[in-house]
């Protein structure tokens, strides 16, 4: 094995996914975006491209990107590749929702629209 490198059984893989992003000691910014979207973990993290941060997460900005993939790098991780990342299939909440609808010009939606 070159030096440098080492080799992760697959148990250990899986913890470091399930980690905390709090583990990666992010500025304040970065970690409360991510945790109000519900990205939680490290594996939840990286499943997303450095392009699904900036659309999807409302107030992070391309300084904090940078942060967090300074962070993943120290860990020997990276975000997931434009166009490759892991869809969720986790319902947007009301302000996701109403964000990405004003974002794209169309009517805001209301509670009584009734959600799923």
């Amino acid at each position: 094995m070159p030096d440098g490198q080492r080799s992760l059984s697959p148990s250990s893989i899986e913890l470091q996914l399930a980690r905390p992003i709090s583990e990666l000691c992010l500025p304040a910014r970065a970690a409360n975006g991510l945790a109000r979207h519900g990205v939680n973990t490290v594996g939840q993290l990286i499943a997303r491209s450095r392009q699904d941060l900036k659309n999807e997460i409302h107030g992070l900005g391309s300084g904090s990107i940078s942060e967090i993939e300074k962070a993943l790098k120290r860990e020997g991780l990276n975000l997931a590749a434009a166009g490759r990342a892991f869809q969720y299939g986790r319902p947007l909440s009301r302000h996701a929702r109403n964000h990405q609808a004003w974002l794209a010009g169309l009517p805001v939606l209301k509670e009584a629209d009734g959600f799923q």
